[in-house]
């Protein structure tokens, strides 16, 4: 039955709310005249109607659903929002966008499906860009992307369309804001592309993967595509068969063919891969766009036949690191272990590295700048180190030097890599994969990489290469 009140149509002229996944597929098709795709294509990834089956019939968990442009993001937080205020009132939704524009579109969507002649009962008043609300005593609204905006909310729902593009501090204010009611537990919402390095979606990402703080739902191109007419189009001719491997022949969704070749053709690989596919964060702006975890995370331990060596990068807000790196009688690099810790003396530090310790340590490479004097203690952090017990050495170098070592490590112009990460140092790994240079339109030199955290532990690593895998060229002259 419905919950509208009196004030509108009788409650009969709303139609039954749906109490199961096919239910709720009817329902959208019957109401809204649209088909939400319902089949997962690729490995791991959810179809859209997994989301919506989530959203209105569980109502038990915070949402991220991870999905390509086009992929129906926006449209189907719409008739998620819709689903709510209709069977789920009295209810409080807040929509918010990256931008108040992004916000728009969703509410563009909810205006037009509320507009139609079986639903429009249920509207009290009139629409606007900012509030749409409901006779049953649901109250939708369109923030900005604020703080002004987002801190005094409480609403049962709360949801986030192209999150990449949110100020961190405003989602942080976020956590705060929902509250749950006797018809709709309080929960978020997030939608988004994945396309910056080290931006909010892909730390959301990462923890919904390992913390399973959110509940995530995947889908890419192929989850949305339409589907692909055997009889008329032939594999072996179309320009996206590198990629699809004969997915869109099982395909039933809305997004055409012609318009992803199209897209595809005046698209970058990454951006493509990005964008489309969903295979990770754009690497057009990565440091290490030749990190591969696939290639370079092993499981590399410790040997006893091979020299170790510990590279520290100092810190105090930011965290001190160390690694414990071997080298092969090949060569190679093998990096064992990492320590990092934040609002430590150097003298705490190094009493954690030395019980952390492996093996006899050959060496510790350190940061240049660590042998100079503090202003407040008078004594370098290598003194400190080396009263310890911990002898440092350093060289100068420039920041890019390092880098091309590490990238020769990862990618050699001849041979395989010779590079490994062990798996247990998840900080590094995780800074190959953010470490970037200035994103288009923001300040810093194109050249030099963002200091933003991931730095740290990359820059313990170049101190390693620029101090023992400098390489020795001899030139050998004929004498006459």
């Amino acid at each position: 039955m419905s919950d509208l009140s009196n004030d509108s149509k009788p409650q009969s002229a709303l139609p039954p709310r749906p109490t199961s996944r096919d239910e709720l597929a009817k329902w959208v098709k019957d109401e809204l005249d649209m088909h939400i795709p319902d089949e997962a294509i690729c490995q791991s990834h959810k179809s859209p109607m997994d989301y919506l089956a989530a959203s209105f019939l569980d109502d038990g968990d915070d949402l991220l659903v991870w999905a390509n442009r086009g992929g129906g993001k926006t449209m189907l937080a719409a008739i998620a929002a819709l689903l709510d205020a209709l069977y789920k009132a009295p209810i409080d939704i807040r929509i918010i966008g990256g931008s108040f524009d992004q916000s728009d579109r969703l509410a563009d969507y909810l205006r037009k499906f509320l507009s139609m002649e079986n639903l429009s009962g249920a509207v009290a008043g009139r629409m606007t860009r900012h509030r749409i609300r409901l006779t049953n005593d649901a109250d939708i609204r369109m923030l900005s992307q604020s703080q002004k905006a987002v801190r005094g909310q409480h609403a049962q729902k709360i949801r986030c369309d192209e999150v990449d593009l949110f100020d961190p501090e405003v989602w942080g204010a976020l956590q705060f804001t929902t509250r749950s009611s006797d018809r709709a537990r309080g929960g978020i919402e997030i939608f988004s592309t994945l396309h910056r390095p080290g931006g909010l979606m892909e730390h959301l990402v990462e923890q919904a993967q390992q913390e399973g703080n959110f509940r995530m739902f995947k889908w890419c191109l192929w989850e949305v595509i339409e589907k692909c007419d055997k009889s008329k189009r032939q594999c072996e001719d179309c320009p996206l068969d590198d990629d699809c491997q004969g997915k869109a022949r099982r395909a039933d969704g809305f997004f055409r063919i012609d318009d992803a070749i199209a897209i595809k053709a005046r698209s970058s690989r990454s951006a493509w891969e990005a964008e489309m596919l969903c295979i990770g964060a754009k690497r057009d702006w990565l440091v290490f766009s030749e990190f591969d975890r696939a290639l370079h995370v092993a499981d590399v331990e410790y040997c006893p036949d091979w020299p170790t060596y510990r590279a520290i990068d100092f810190g105090y807000t930011s965290p001190l690191v160390c690694l414990w790196v071997q080298v092969t009688p090949a060569g190679d690099v093998h990096v064992i272990d990492e320590y990092a810790h934040t609002r430590r003396p150097v003298a705490q530090h190094a009493v954690e590295i030395l019980a952390h310790n492996l093996a006899p340590v050959v060496t510790t490479y350190v940061d240049p700048a660590g042998h100079a004097r503090e202003a407040t203690s008078g004594a370098a952090c290598t003194e400190l180190l080396a009263s310890a017990g911990i002898s440092c050495c350093w060289r100068a170098s420039s920041i890019n030097e390092g880098l091309e070592l590490i990238r020769a490590a990862l990618a050699p112009a001849l041979g395989p890599a010779r590079l490994k990460i062990s798996s247990k140092c998840r900080g590094l790994i995780k800074a190959f994969r953010e470490y970037h240079y200035p994103l288009p339109g923001s300040s810093g030199q194109p050249d030099r990489p963002i200091k933003d955290g991931p730095d740290h532990f990359i820059d313990a690593l170049r101190y390693f290469f620029i101090n023992r895998m400098r390489p020795k060229i001899g030139v050998h002259r004929k004498r006459y």
